[in-house]
């Protein structure tokens, strides 16, 4: 799913990138194929949700900047990273000015233009498209274009991580001579071109056959490096078991295999394992408007403390990944090494729902004002890691009363139509966040996914705290680094206590490769595996 990257008081230390003059690869040869255990649901960035379509998605569209692997800004479509000194940024940040690349070409063989750039934006703010969020995008007042190779982002307001917005999946540019022509409300994901897109990245998109493979072909007219393969395949394997004997007999060459997997995985001769810390953090959604006794602070910490966390890590991820306290990684900056993860003890987790109301019956199960302390968990099946989880959650939460039910979809409906539309009593999956500690998009009362606001936010569980709304936007203000660390520190002091989710585990990812496959360089936050797929070679 989505998130951001460094503060703009950051990037007053980072020099300016100047652009090389690269000629696109002539003569691309050979191919990867990518194994994924998620379906796609959409290839329109402005719609999408799901790592899985991040990893086609860098490859068929283009951003005004991009993310490397230690998360720092790197220009794309713009000449070079909007700063103070080379007056890209103005002294009071409100005026973010980016000069284009000449003579890029959209797949179609159209210019791009500063006015594809403005169109992206007003897209992304139309009441009639569904967009995930509109953080970032919300920020700006308006959107010059003197020429056609500038454009000049006035905004409301100075955001710390404004930057990072068109770093980002979703801030990949759209074409305007192509979209303008529909309706606002047409653009959805199963519109024709969220499933046939045109964009202006180093490969095409050429074929997608639902349930089994996308198809990308390599554009030998793209502005940049590369590209140097001449096709890009992602393939679908719903089951991670499957996933990694596919990429034992090599038909799968690329993927991030599952913890308990790494020995297994680093046996294949051909195939180099890398470990790599993650900005993705395991954690369970709460939905506190379908399932009431979830308001209730002390019921969501007695569950936290009867989960046995170190036992998960240890049993199920086979060391492979960290307890987690929050949302933000132990690789951020803003990480508050003081807050440890609960404990396991069901002790306190009886003595919590004791408190609460909710009284031990004979049949095992608790019970307040004539209703059971029952209630689903789902995600998306096939994710052995995850089901193994929901097992040992069954388990010990019954040890406390509770009776949980398990419920799982496959992952288009999971991560469509239940998680979007809040179609669950509590949701396990991992959040992807990006090298900013920014999650407005999470936390804010303003994001919680309603009727009433077309489904948009991220903000599932509906979770509302004044504090917390009023920190998320101080956090985004502030541009003093001290001064934000302190804040996001106090984010997590309160998700530890109130517990928004309930945290699991941080990532480190399982990234499996070829031997002979060259810059493959794995970025830890929203940009992902592919960030730099123009660059990839065999």
């Amino acid at each position: 799913m989505c998130k951001k990257n460094i503060p703009i008081a950051c990037l007053l230390l980072v020099l300016a990138w100047s652009t090389l003059v690269l000629a696109a690869n002539p003569n691309p040869k050979g191919q990867v194929i990518i194994g994924s255990i998620g379906e796609i649901e959409t290839l329109n960035p402005a719609l999408s949700e799901q790592a899985a379509e991040t990893q086609l998605l860098n490859g068929i569209f283009s951003k005004l900047l991009r993310l490397d692997n230690h998360g720092q800004f790197l220009p794309d479509l713009a000449l070079e990273v909007p700063t103070v000194e080379n007056d890209g940024i103005s002294k009071d940040g409100l005026t973010i000015t980016f000069r284009l690349r000449p003579n890029v070409k959209w797949h179609d063989g159209q210019p791009l233009t500063a006015e594809d750039v403005k169109f992206t934006w007003e897209l992304h703010m139309h009441p009639d498209v569904q967009v995930v969020s509109r953080a970032g995008f919300e920020a700006i007042d308006s959107i010059a274009t003197p020429d056609t190779q500038t454009v000049v982002m006035n905004l409301k307001r100075s955001e710390a991580d404004f930057l990072t917005t068109w770093a980002a999946p979703e801030g990949s540019i759209l074409p305007k001579h192509i979209l303008s022509q529909y309706a606002p409300s047409e653009i959805t994901k199963t519109h024709r071109f969220s499933q046939s897109p045109i964009g202006s990245g180093p490969f095409k998109f050429k074929e997608w056959k639902d349930g089994e493979y996308v198809l990308l072909e390599a554009n030998t007219e793209y502005y940049g490096e590369g590209p140097y393969l001449a096709k890009v395949i992602q393939k679908v394997v719903p089951d991670s078991n499957t996933l990694l004997t596919q990429l034992r007999t090599g038909e799968v060459d690329i993927v991030q295999v599952q913890p308990n997997q790494y020995e297994l995985a680093k046996a294949i001769p051909h195939v180099k394992v890398d470990l790599n810390p993650a900005s993705i953090y395991q954690h369970i959604t709460l939905n506190f408007d379908k399932v009431p006794a979830f308001k209730d602070k002390l019921v969501r910490q007695a569950l936290s403390y009867a989960i046995p966390r170190y036992l998960i890590v240890q049993s199920i991820c086979k060391d492979v990944a960290v307890p987690a306290t929050a949302s933000i990684a132990p690789i951020s900056w803003a990480y508050n090494p003081n807050i440890k993860p609960y404990p396991y003890d069901l002790q306190k987790a009886n003595q919590l729902l004791d408190a609460a109301g909710w009284k031990m019956t004979s049949s095992g199960i608790r019970e307040k004002d004539g209703a059971k302390l029952t209630f689903t968990i789902s995600t998306n099946s096939g994710n052995i890691t995850r089901e193994q989880i929901e097992q040992v959650l069954q388990q010990e939460w019954k040890k406390i009363g509770v009776d949980l039910v398990i419920q799982n979809y496959e992952a288009t409906t999971f991560f469509g139509d239940i998680l979007n539309y809040r179609k669950f009593d509590a949701a396990l999956f991992a959040w992807i966040t990006g090298s900013d500690p920014n999650e407005i998009f999470s936390y804010h009362s303003r994001q919680i996914p309603t009727p009433e606001n077309n489904w948009e936010g991220q903000n599932y569980s509906g979770y509302i705290n004044p504090e917390m709304d009023e920190l998320q936007v101080k956090g985004l203000t502030t541009f003093d680094q001290e001064e934000r660390q302190k804040i996001y520190y106090r984010v997590q002091e309160i998700c530890h206590d109130e517990l928004p989710m309930l945290y699991l585990y941080y990532y480190v990812n399982v990234d499996c490769y070829p031997q002979d496959l060259k810059n493959y360089k794995p970025a830890p936050y929203t940009n992902g595996i592919s960030w730099n797929i123009n660059e990839w070679q065999r």
